[in-house]
């Protein structure tokens, strides 16, 4: 079963992480920044662009992970748009069809069971798309139709456990902050908790590769040499 823990050992593990949180906590902090100052339109003028660089970098750190390269989060901008690029042919079509339907049905019969499912159809096409950048993968409907509740039960079981992790990484340092009287809105306040935001992209890209290599599998040997899906002991040189 996929592991959160080894998920964000990997985010911290890898080359020059620290680096990469603090250069894409950027933008994270400056829409932040800007909500809590009251400035609304930069806010969401920025918050599109910012959102869609997180679910690039995600996206393409589940294809690295998967792809058994050492890299998680890149710092590539030509690859992160020819990524983002295929990303919105392979999952928005998907994305508006399968919203469509669940609003049709979201009239007859209950709310939530029915975004839960069509969510998981949703999650599952992009997960099968991030595993080999194909735009096809993200219409593999035979793939789609046998995976899709795995990865809901997968994510029921997530969220609580992401909750509480990030509850304790920025519960400690908000605890810091208040003995010490010191506002929530201080900028470094929110860069610290842009840059947690930056981790868990990283750790989440892990976690999602770990959970679809074990529900949306391949061959066999597919990915025998993975250093990720192998565990930290028999790295030594397998990746690439």
């Amino acid at each position: 079963m996929a592991s959160l823990t080894d998920a964000f050992n990997d985010a911290f593990g890898e080359e020059n992480a620290i680096v990469k949180f603090v250069v894409y906590a950027i933008p994270v902090f400056l829409c932040a920044y800007l909500y809590l100052s009251n400035s609304r339109f930069g806010c969401y003028t920025l918050a599109i662009p910012t959102a869609l660089l997180l679910l690039t970098l995600m996206t393409n750190g589940i294809n690295n992970i998967r792809s058994n390269k050492r890299e998680i989060l890149t710092l590539n901008p030509v690859l992160l748009i020819s990524v983002l690029i295929k990303l919105f042919f392979a999952v928005v079509p998907v994305f508006c069809i399968m919203t469509f339907i669940g609003y049709l049905i979201i009239t007859l019969i209950f709310n939530c069971i029915v975004f839960l499912i069509v969510f998981s159809v949703i999650f599952t096409s992009y997960l099968s798309f991030s595993k080999t950048l194909s735009i096809e993968a993200g219409y593999n409907l035979k793939v789609i139709s046998e995976s899709a509740m795995d990865v809901l039960i997968c994510l029921l079981f997530l969220i609580p456990q992401l909750i509480i992790a990030n509850g304790i990484i920025i519960g400690i340092v908000w605890y810091l902050f208040f003995v010490f009287h010191l506002p929530i809105n201080n900028p470094l306040f929110i860069f610290y908790c842009s840059a947690v935001l930056v981790f868990n992209i990283s750790a989440l890209a892990g976690y999602f590769a770990q959970a679809s290599y074990e529900l949306i599998r391949g061959k066999d040997d597919e990915y025998k040499d993975n250093y990720y899906m192998k565990g930290p002991t028999d790295y030594t040189n397998k990746r690439k």
